[in-house]
Protein backbone atom coordinates (compact mmCIF):
# COMPACT_ATOMS: atom_id res chain seq x y z
CA UNK A 1 0.00 0.00 0.00
CA UNK A 2 1.34 3.52 -1.02
CA UNK A 3 1.60 6.32 1.20
CA UNK A 4 2.32 9.76 0.53
CA UNK A 5 5.31 9.35 2.78
CA UNK A 6 7.02 7.00 0.53
CA UNK A 7 10.11 9.01 -0.05
CA UNK A 8 11.37 9.19 2.93
CA UNK A 9 11.45 5.44 3.90
CA UNK A 10 14.65 3.17 3.61
CA UNK A 11 16.49 6.78 5.38
CA UNK A 12 18.17 6.76 8.07
CA UNK A 13 15.80 9.23 9.97
CA UNK A 14 12.54 7.21 8.77
CA UNK A 15 14.41 3.97 11.23
CA UNK A 16 15.43 6.41 14.29
CA UNK A 17 12.00 7.34 14.34
CA UNK A 18 10.12 3.82 14.22
CA UNK A 19 12.83 2.91 16.50
CA UNK A 20 11.82 6.05 19.00
CA UNK A 21 8.36 4.99 18.55
CA UNK A 22 8.48 0.83 19.03
CA UNK A 23 10.58 2.62 22.42
CA UNK A 24 6.96 4.75 23.41
CA UNK A 25 4.94 1.92 22.61
CA UNK A 26 6.82 -0.69 24.62
CA UNK A 27 6.89 1.18 27.57
CA UNK A 28 2.86 2.40 27.39
CA UNK A 29 4.16 6.07 26.91
CA UNK A 30 1.98 6.44 23.97
CA UNK A 31 -0.94 4.20 22.13
CA UNK A 32 -0.79 3.59 17.82
CA UNK A 33 -4.21 4.87 16.41
CA UNK A 34 -3.18 6.12 12.79
CA UNK A 35 -1.36 3.65 10.59
CA UNK A 36 2.93 3.72 11.82
CA UNK A 37 3.84 5.05 8.29
CA UNK A 38 1.64 7.79 8.36
CA UNK A 39 3.32 8.67 11.89
CA UNK A 40 6.49 8.01 10.91
CA UNK A 41 6.32 9.73 7.56
CA UNK A 42 4.19 13.10 9.51
CA UNK A 43 7.69 12.97 11.50
CA UNK A 44 9.90 12.76 8.69
CA UNK A 45 8.16 15.62 6.23
CA UNK A 46 8.00 17.76 9.41
CA UNK A 47 11.79 17.68 10.21
CA UNK A 48 12.94 17.63 6.44
CA UNK A 49 11.16 21.03 6.12
CA UNK A 50 12.79 22.42 9.43
CA UNK A 51 15.83 21.82 7.87
CA UNK A 52 15.05 23.49 4.81
CA UNK A 53 13.96 26.72 6.73
CA UNK A 54 17.83 26.83 7.97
Amino acid sequence: MTHPYEKYENTELWKKIEQALDELVENQDIEEITKREYIVGYICKKLAETEEAK
